[in-house]
């Protein structure tokens, strides 16, 4: 069972606390909650999320042309980590209620959506550890003190689902003419019209608004940063893109099997995964005995950090720091047999980023998706590069991953530097 580190994660709502599928420690709960919805976030069904991050792709090159690359803005420096955090809310959400959220057409972090949502983590990473405490700060009877936690996201919601709904009742819109996640997850009171309810539905679209943005913006913005540190990977990626003759957007049925888009992906979430403190949970009422013997008692808190077993030498070799995306193809001595092992047991601890068990996050196709379609565009149309290759980046761990500090140029592929 989840620990109670999650507890701080609650949002508190005219005095009442809203647990969501990401946090609650009730496992009936979950599952009865999650049991209706579960079947749309497989592969085929996020495939159909597809057009819709077309668009917002389309949005973002034709931006990013426009005021880093093209004509007298040609050669102007990019915050390419604002810029990544700017495409990954707004694909989100895009794909969860059929709208942009704005951060790409305003240039701007729009009502202050990502500031308050890190600020959230900011505050969720510690207190997560001492989590008691959050019933002085946030949740305090009295007085609220600190930040927020999900508080912005749930009320932008609501007020979607109840725009949303309107639209519907004077015949504006028809349920099911749309893709997208609020569309699906309305058409549920058919079949569950016990269930679904405003409140549900918002339940639901927390598990996009928490964690879709900054997670894939973490991963997008690691690929960027360390192809630029890698001309030689960069290279690579670029001739494997080109040969795939792509058009913009990239579609997923021409890249999902390129074999070093796949490569560089994974290897830029090993070296610096979304998620960098442990997954904690409890031992339960008979213990739990490890593979080496060594026992643990019930009620101990345990986890594993993704940040830790991404580096782990007798997993990844002893180059484990180093971003290389090469380890994940056959070496030349290398039998079948023993690549087929080393890369299931790398894939399987990579993986991990995303959880496992019955709470693995139900949205990982949908990342993946994303981040290969973003990805695969941008170095097909793009070269881009750090203004000083020596340039190093800053982040923070706050349970998510938040990076800062990325000036790139971006010029057309194929157009000579000058």
């Amino acid at each position: 069972m989840k620990s109670d580190m999650y507890r701080p994660n609650d949002v508190l709502i005219e005095g009442h606390r809203m647990s969501n599928l990401f946090n609650s420690q009730d496992e009936d709960w979950h599952n009865q909650n999650i049991r209706p919805i579960r079947g749309l976030w497989s592969m085929t069904k996020v495939l159909e999320y597809e057009p819709l991050i077309d668009e917002t792709i389309a949005k973002f090159v034709e931006k990013v042309a426009l005021k880093f690359v093209d004509g007298d803005n040609a050669g102007t420096v990019c915050p390419a980590d604002d810029w990544i955090g700017f495409f990954a809310w707004d694909v989100t959400a895009n794909f969860s209620f059929g709208r942009h959220y704005g951060f790409i057409d305003q240039e701007k972090d729009v009502d202050n959506l990502i500031t308050d949502s890190t600020k959230g983590l900011i505050y969720f990473a510690p207190i997560s550890q001492i989590p008691w405490i959050d019933n002085l700060l946030d949740k305090n009877p009295i007085k609220r003190i600190g930040p927020k936690p999900t508080l912005t996201g749930v009320l932008y919601a609501f007020k979607v689902v109840a725009e949303y709904q309107a639209q519907l009742s004077n015949k504006s819109i028809t349920a099911g003419s749309v893709d997208h996640t609020l569309d699906k997850y309305l058409q549920l009171r058919e079949t569950y019209p016990e269930m679904v309810n405003d409140h549900q539905i918002v339940n639901w679209l927390m598990l996009s608004i928490l964690a879709g943005g900054d997670t894939s913006s973490a991963t997008m913005r690691a690929i960027l940063y360390y192809l630029a540190k890698s001309p030689s990977a960069s290279e690579k990626l670029a001739a494997e893109l080109q040969n795939a003759s792509l058009p913009t957007p990239a579609p997923w049925k021409l890249i999902r099997d390129l074999p070093y888009l796949d490569a560089v992906i994974r290897e830029a979430m090993r070296v610096n995964p979304g998620i960098a403190m442990i997954f904690e949970r409890v031992v339960p009422e008979e213990g739990f005995t490890l593979p080496d013997g060594q026992y643990l008692p019930a009620g101990t808190k345990i986890g594993i950090n993704p940040a830790v077993t991404n580096k782990d030498y007798g997993v990844f070799g002893e180059d484990a720091d180093e971003f290389n995306p090469d380890r994940w193809f056959q070496g030349k001595d290398e039998s079948n047999e023993h690549f087929e092992a080393r890369s299931r047991r790398m894939k399987d601890t990579v993986d991990f980023v995303f959880g496992g068990g019955g709470r693995i996050c139900m949205g990982r196709y949908l990342a993946m998706l994303e981040i290969k379609k973003l990805i695969a565009t941008l170095y097909n149309v793009f070269d881009i590069q750090l203004v000083d290759s020596k340039h190093e980046w800053t982040y923070r761990n706050a349970w998510f991953v938040y990076q800062y500090d990325m000036p790139m140029i971006i010029r057309r592929r194929g157009v000579a530097s000058q």
